[in-house]
């Protein structure tokens, strides 16, 4: 609603302005204003650009100005693009300078091949970016979401931790910011600015959505328009018909909304040519390093007119570009020597050569964790023992631990307790555990525990051979299902059998569905559906349809298994964590009854698929 009422008023004050009077025979005689000294503007526009803007009055007042500007951004505004569109002029518009068959990315500043783009329609196996909405798509609707002006290509691990966070301050390089809140990186935030500020002019969205207004204006001063930017105005230009004019002159910013001096570019003063590069950044220092970062700086470069970056190399190959004189330079490996260099650029697109190569060594990591101590026996059932033991502590970080049985290696583990499956009845084993470091530095094991399994109970009414064998979870609606297995070599009657289950973070076995009147053959399923379910493959496989609450549940929703009011076999864990989201599971062959979820029982599938359904 805003949007609209917000273009009516624009459109009212565009045809305002371009009506006349035709009929002067009302006014025989009108008055005359008298003579007003006229306002200089303060701006030259250049003569590219003064066919483009020769509707604005540049001596009008702030809000005035303001709504002439965004008058003339949304009547320029002739194509209206698709959001799939974007493909045929965002690559060229992020065009690397200084290699025309790649990008740069938002944030990174690496330079990536234009083929690595993420699509399903790319036949390219290779996709490493994707398209970053600087103001966040969430918050769009309409054209906005297409406007090239606010699209930028970005890495996709990057895109997906910067999420729909606001911006805040900060220095260096991007960064998350608490969790919740992100930084542009130094050589970005003006970028940022001004796209920003072009949608509030074009779009009159808010900027505390996003960030605030002092701090936009505070980066559009201090981080000055690239040679990138002007590229990246006039591709969409060309493609849009409109311009940001925060790119053409960011000191519009200031005139409109005050705060910091931004650059006037617009000043009248020819543009000369600037052919000389930066001198070559020297003095590089270790400052700090670890397991994994360097951490460097050096003595600033000099130019005739600006140093604006300096761009980091490691081992011979692009890293990142920042706007300080220091860098920490992550994700290395322990142990290891790295060669870094550095070259300074300015505005006008000079580079120096780079820096005499800095040597550098991380940390390397020979230390084990300390060993698990008081390894215990928690829990057991006729197939299954469960294991607890207190964390280890290391120099770097524990990332997991190895579990050993009877001295054989059975599997590393994250966590500091586990649940082994598929165990004997009725026999004893011997458990020891030992910490792994994220560095694959394992320490000795732990003093050996002890477990013995319980024995079978032979059930003459087939507690031990029937069990949940599916579950299709899914995320397409009501399309869900579970799947009852007889594994024995008898028929067995489900007279006293009965599923519930416990809704999200529950305690308490609720809506009761019972299975009498139904009998499992040997080897046979029972497959119970939702009734409102509309894939076929789970309609073809249903013997029961049913709108029971039973089979309406999520990823968090425990399903039991229950003979005579007594639980023998469970499917999810209590507490209302996500054991299945979006997924289906299918037991695993040789599985039997457990109280006790397992995961190492389950084979776990798409959403999609559900071919097994029915069978056994």
């Amino acid at each position: 609603m805003k949007k609209f009422i917000y273009s009516l008023l624009v459109s009212f004050l565009f045809l305002f302005a371009c009506s006349t009077d035709d009929d002067n025979s009302k006014v025989p005689n009108p008055p005359v204003d008298p003579e007003v000294p006229s306002e200089e503007s303060i701006y030259v526009i250049p003569d590219a650009l003064v066919g483009y803007y020769d509707s604005v009055d540049f001596t009008l007042s702030t809000e005035e100005l303001y709504d002439e500007l965004a008058v003339l951004t949304i009547e320029k505004h002739k194509n209206i693009l698709g959001y799939i569109d974007r493909h045929d002029y965002l690559y060229d518009a992020d065009e690397d300078p200084s290699n025309p068959a790649n990008v740069l990315l938002l944030y990174s500043g690496e330079s990536r091949s234009k083929d690595e783009y993420q699509s399903s329609g790319n036949p390219n196996d290779v996709q490493t970016f994707n398209t970053e909405h600087v103001y966040p798509k969430s918050l769009l609707e309409g054209d906005a979401i297409a406007d090239l002006h606010i699209l930028r290509v970005a890495d996709i691990e990057i895109n997906e931790s910067r999420l729909n966070f606001p911006y805040v301050d900060g220095d260096g390089q991007y960064k998350l910011v608490n969790n919740n809140a992100f930084y542009p990186g130094d050589e970005w935030r003006g970028d940022v600015a001004r796209m920003i500020m072009y949608m509030n002019l074009r779009y009159n969205e808010p900027f505390d959505e996003v960030g605030n207004l002092d701090l936009f204006l505070e980066w559009n001063a201090e981080d000055p328009v690239s040679n990138f930017e002007i590229q990246r105005n006039e591709v969409i230009s060309d493609a849009q018909g409109n311009r940001n004019p925060f790119i053409d002159n960011p000191h519009l910013a200031t005139n409109i909304w005050g705060g910091d001096e931004a650059e006037n570019r617009w000043d009248g003063e020819a543009d000369s040519t600037d052919d000389e590069a930066p001198t070559v950044p020297e003095g590089l220092t270790v400052d700090e390093k670890g397991f994994e970062n360097i951490k460097i700086s050096w003595n600033a470069s000099t130019d005739n007119v600006a140093v604006t970056k300096y761009y980091i190399e490691v081992n011979g190959e692009y890293y990142t570009t920042v706007t300080s004189t220091t860098v920490n330079i992550i994700d290395l490996a322990p142990g290891t020597t790295y060669s870094i260099t550095v070259a300074a650029g300015d505005s006008a697109g000079n580079d120096s050569d780079e820096s005499t190569a800095l040597e550098v060594t991380t940390i390397a990591d020979e230390e084990a964790p300390s060993v698990p101590q008081d390894l215990a026996v928690t829990g057991s059932s006729s197939s299954s023992i469960s294991l607890s033991w207190t964390a280890s502590s290391d120099n770097a970080a524990v990332q997991g631990y190895d579990i050993y049985i009877d001295d054989e290696f059975y599997k590393n583990v994250e966590s500091v307790e586990y649940t082994i499956a598929g165990l004997d009845a009725d026999q004893t084993y011997s458990f020891t555990v030992a910490a792994v470091d994220i560095y694959n530095n394992t320490s000795a094991q732990s003093i050996a525990v002890e477990g013995t399994t319980d024995a079978e109970t032979g059930d003459s009414e087939g507690a031990s051979s029937v069990i949940i064998s599916e579950y299709i979870e899914g995320s397409f609606g009501f399309n869900k299902a579970l799947e009852i297995a007889n594994f024995s070599d008898e028929s067995v009657d489900l007279e006293s059998y009965s599923l519930m289950k416990i809704t999200n973070a529950g305690e308490t076995w609720e809506n009761e569905f019972s299975l009498a009147g139904y009998t499992l053959e040997a080897g046979e399923v029972l497959v119970i559906v939702n009734v409102d379910a509309d894939r076929q493959g789970l309609l073809d496989a249903a013997d029961i349809k049913t709108d029971h609450q039973v089979v309406n549940f999520n990823g968090n929703d425990p399903i039991g298994l229950f003979l005579d009011g007594v639980l023998v076999d469970i499917l999810g864990e209590k507490g209302g964590a996500d054991f299945a989201k979006d997924v289906n599971l299918r037991r695993k062959p040789g599985s039997t009854p457990n109280t006790t979820f397992v995961p190492d029982e389950w084979e776990t599938f798409s959403d999609e698929n559900t071919e097994g359904l029915g069978t056994f």
